[in-house]
């Protein structure tokens, strides 16, 4: 019986897929881990779709990182600014990644979690609906005037 190329496809999905437990490359402390898990779901917390944790960002920023030690020992950096940040309240923390939204750390932690939540089937498929089948002659990226930056 041949092997068509949806199934094949099928097939090396589902073994390039491992859970975000399996896929933690020891980059992070639990203590770290927690702290990114707090900021990712501050800057897409969950609500009638998947937040960044969800999605796995946390474990997508570990292995990021593990490919990088210079952008490891910048973000550990930028990391020490954000101890007790789960301990705040939303709006706190909200109000904490505002005040520093200029800061090179939130600017990379942001972004990072941007990369990971729309590379997963979460931001793709259930919070854009993108499900591969249509062409897009262009694409414009987001229109939010606050994300043109």
């Amino acid at each position: 019986m041949k092997t068509t190329r949806r199934e094949a496809l099928v097939t090396i999905a589902g073994i390039a897929s491992v859970s975000p437990a399996d896929a933690q490359t020891g980059v992070f402390t639990p203590a770290e881990l927690d702290q990114v898990k707090a900021i990712v779901d501050a800057i897409i917390p969950r609500t009638d779709t998947p937040g960044a944790s969800d999605a796995g960002v946390p474990v997508f920023i570990e292995r990021r990182l593990s490919a990088n030690p210079q952008m490891t020992e910048r973000f550990r950096a930028g990391l020490k600014d954000f101890d007790g940040f789960a301990d705040l309240s939303q709006p706190k923390q909200l109000a904490f990644l505002n005040a520093r939204a200029a800061d090179p750390f939130v600017r990379m932690i942001k972004g990072l979690t941007i990369d990971g939540y729309y590379a997963s089937h979460e931001g793709l498929a259930e919070e854009l609906g993108w499900h591969g089948n249509t062409f897009l002659p262009e694409f414009k990226g987001c229109t939010h005037p606050e994300h043109q930056q």
